[in-house]
């Protein structure tokens, strides 16, 4: 997580220089945090935690399967079927609600878990400037489709595809 916050930091003051890939490798890398997140809630917590955290990783999930569903739809029929002040929205409700849920999964893991650290950086990452960071790699993609060509277009489909959620009955417990 430590590599994510000092790779967003110059992302950050160089906005108008992000490119599609580096859009999608941000919504990739949150799909990553989720993952580890509900991989570790799997392998520690007990039932009724892993019950209350499916829910909070299904609210987090649920923002970001709509951005990603908005950017393909934008992709697709070169139109804004969304607005991409509510793509950022649901974007920002989405960065928020994997923060806690993060949290909620770092205040249980055991100190020895050798997890902990992981999950804790993930969960005390800053949420506004990754908020930022992500924001512009959403806009990135949102106002520039319209120079891509048909393949590149296709090819960022496939990529943002890639970056959607696993269900959370399909992540695997840590061990």
């Amino acid at each position: 997580m430590l590599a994510l916050l000092i790779s967003i930091a110059p992302a950050i003051s160089r906005a108008g220089d992000i490119g599609w890939p580096e859009a999608v490798g941000r919504l990739a890398g949150e799909r990553s945090n989720a993952e580890n997140c509900a991989a570790a809630l799997k392998g520690y917590g007990d039932e009724q935690q892993i019950s209350r955290g499916q829910l909070a990783y299904g609210e987090a999930k649920a923002n970001f399967d709509a951005v990603i569903a908005g950017l393909i739809t934008t992709l697709t029929e070169g139109g804004a079927p969304k607005s991409l002040p509510s793509l950022e929205t649901d974007l920002e409700h989405g960065t928020t609600s994997l923060g806690k849920f993060c949290q909620t999964v770092s205040d249980l893991l055991p100190s020895a878990s050798g997890r902990k650290d992981v999950v804790a950086d993930i969960a005390k990452a800053a949420v506004e400037p990754l908020i930022k960071a992500l924001s512009e790699g959403v806009a990135a993609i949102y106002n520039n489709y319209r120079k891509d060509q048909a393949l590149t277009r296709e090819t960022i489909k496939t990529q943002l595809e890639a970056t959607k959620w696993p269900d959370f009955a399909e992540v695997r417990a840590a061990k």
